[in-house]
């Protein structure tokens, strides 16, 4: 019976067919970087050659602790996650430049069709603790789903994008 059950298996495996989904690693390092009002960007740990992204407008990114409603993830929308890999590392200037840069070449681009964004901001107050100096902002994704053409990658989890600060203005 072991026999059959394993011979099964391997039959199984060897049949399937992944769509060609290569993900080199979705490890990213803890730093948040920002770009404008708001383009986040976390790199992979694997030399930044991957990157996950998530746009944000000024409704949730607040010097403010009042709560921020969570908003759905949409492709072309005002809130959206995507998800490159590229074919060499990049830097904060490929996010912050005026013009699209040309290089490095993106190899795959995800693109987040559904989901929501929890944002929840939280001052930060100095030694004294008697004056807010910056404010915290904690990002969250839920239900997160992924398309690139005909394939699709689902996290039916909680994840913990990351966090940020922005001075006191």
């Amino acid at each position: 019976m072991k026999k059959i059950l394993a011979t099964l298996f391997i039959a199984l495996s060897l049949s399937c067919n992944d769509g060609n989904f290569v993900i080199a690693s979705f490890e990213f390092e803890e730093t948040v970087n920002y770009c404008g009002e708001y383009l986040l960007y976390r790199l992979s740990t694997n030399g930044n050659k991957e990157t996950l992204m998530v746009t944000l407008t000024t409704q949730q990114i607040q010097n403010s602790d009042e709560l921020v409603a969570p908003v759905p993830i949409t492709a072309n929308g005002l809130y959206t996650v995507t998800y490159r890999i590229f074919d060499e590392g990049v830097t904060s200037s490929y996010f912050c430049a005026l013009l699209p840069p040309t290089e490095p070449k993106t190899l795959e681009n995800w693109v987040g069709v559904d989901g929501t964004i929890f944002v929840q901001n939280e001052p930060v107050y100095n030694e004294d603790e008697t004056e807010i100096i910056a404010y915290n902002h904690i990002i969250s994704i839920n239900d997160l789903v992924l398309e690139r053409g005909e394939n699709t990658l689902k996290f039916d989890a909680f994840y913990d994008y990351g966090e940020f600060q922005t001075p006191v203005e």
